[in-house]
């Protein structure tokens, strides 16, 4: 449990931000700033597209840092290649052309039990979201190739006051992460806030549900934790890495929205990540 649990919850965006680096400085976290927008030395990027873009190095086994355990606020664009949301911008409360990503890597350190622990105990303790409004997504692959992660949906369960109906399984296209066609990849677990019936923008539509990771606006993803533990070598080729490894992004704008005062959040503009 966090030293900064307590009734003063973070409010503004600012407070937010440190509370989560404050929280993963305890963790013992090495704090760094944020890299350049426009990554210098990254031919593939024309922008930062994500908090990992600064350790890709490591997760390929080209580069060494002097820790093992980081965490940041990353500032990123997605406006072209593989993750491009500048179609959505404006057409949904959730896409910003500019957002930050707060994020925590291990490097063959911690690995699942400590990734799901903390990301619980940060958004449920700091931060006060309520546990009921909570899901998590663990990956199956629909190929039956990669073994399901029954390991984090079992951990999930054990965290103080989850709902086990609110962990659910989803294929490669929502819980599988891929850095390229060949590199590091592995399963993810997304946590999901349910914003209430009121957030459904299908209202009305024939035959429309309100689901995780469906077509409505109910349920906003916030934060991905990815278990990076293979190395994809061809399509169809997965090795097992000789380190497993953490990769994790939530949405600083998205958790703003979340976390505003019911009264405040009803008369704000939208948020878009």
């Amino acid at each position: 449990m966090s030293k900064k649990q307590s009734n003063q919850r973070p409010k503004t965006g600012a407070e937010i931000r440190q509370a989560f680096l404050d929280y993963f400085e305890e963790q013992r976290h090495t704090i760094v700033p944020s890299m350049s927008l426009v990554p210098g030395n990254d031919p593939t990027l024309l922008f930062t597209n994500s908090g990992m873009v600064q350790f890709k190095e490591v997760f390929l086994g080209t580069d060494n840092r002097p820790y093992t355990r980081v965490a940041d606020s990353q500032k990123c664009m997605r406006v072209a290649g593989k993750h491009n949301d500048l179609d959505d911008v404006g057409r949904d409360d959730i896409h910003h052309t500019l957002f930050e990503m707060l994020g925590n890597w291990s490097f063959g350190d911690y690995y699942k039990k400590e990734a799901i622990t903390w990301a619980w105990d940060f958004l449920t303790n700091v931060c006060g979201l309520s546990k009921d409004k909570l899901y998590a997504t663990c990956f199956e692959d629909e190929q039956g190739i990669v073994p399901r992660d029954d390991e984090a949906a079992e951990i999930w369960k054990t965290q103080p006051g989850f709902d086990p109906t609110h962990q659910l399984f989803f294929g490669r296209k929502d819980n599988f992460w891929e850095m390229a066609e060949v590199g590091p990849c592995g399963p993810d677990s997304e946590i999901h806030f349910d914003k209430g019936a009121d957030a459904c923008d299908k209202k009305g539509t024939p035959n429309h549900v309100c689901r995780v990771n469906g077509d409505c606006q109910r349920f906003l993803e916030i934060w991905n934790l990815v278990f990076i533990q293979y190395q994809r070598t061809s399509p169809t080729d997965l090795k097992p890495l000789p380190k497993m490894h953490v990769d994790t992004g939530l949405g600083l704008e998205a958790l703003i929205q979340i976390t505003k005062p019911i009264s405040s959040r009803q008369s704000s503009p939208k948020c878009r990540r």
